[in-house]
């Protein structure tokens, strides 16, 4: 893949990487002043069923049933890819989170939440990635891996 900026990786705990392909609004603890290219990829450690369901209350598991078409425990098992780079997105925003955003977000509403705002978040051939917390530049190398779907 060819660009001419840079490009910063950052990891998701399972289900909410793989909903990033969905229109998912990502949530974190912290703002960021950052925007620009951004590669999502999936944590080799998930959540759990029920960690999900409290973070949630529920509106990641309704979605995946009516929307993907699959009960949870078989996405989870079955159609996501832990400890891989899934998806290419632009971060265009970040913002408080605010009570309208719960569906978008799949995260009950919490105040002290920043709203990071993507676009064009499209899938690519995923491939192993080893993740730490926190943005990583990536190198040429990682970049020279990128294939968009």
């Amino acid at each position: 893949m060819k660009v001419n900026e840079p490009i910063r990786a950052l990891s998701w705990k399972e289900p909410y990487a793989s909903l990033m392909l969905h229109g998912k609004i990502e949530t974190r603890t912290w703002g960021t002043k950052y925007r620009g290219l951004v590669l999502i990829c999936s944590s080799k450690k998930a959540y759990t069923h029920e960690q999900v369901y409290n973070i949630s209350g529920g509106l990641v598991t309704d979605f995946i049933r009516k929307v993907i078409g699959r009960n949870y425990d078989h996405w989870q098992n079955n159609i996501i890819k832990q400890g891989y780079a899934i998806a290419m997105g632009r971060l265009v925003d970040c913002r408080p989170m605010k009570k309208k955003d719960e569906d978008k977000c799949f995260v009950r509403y919490n105040s002290n939440l920043w709203c990071h705002i993507y676009e064009d978040v499209r899938a690519i051939n995923p491939f192993p990635w080893k993740g730490s917390q926190g943005w990583k530049i990536l190198t040429e190398e990682q970049i020279s891996k990128i294939e968009l779907k």
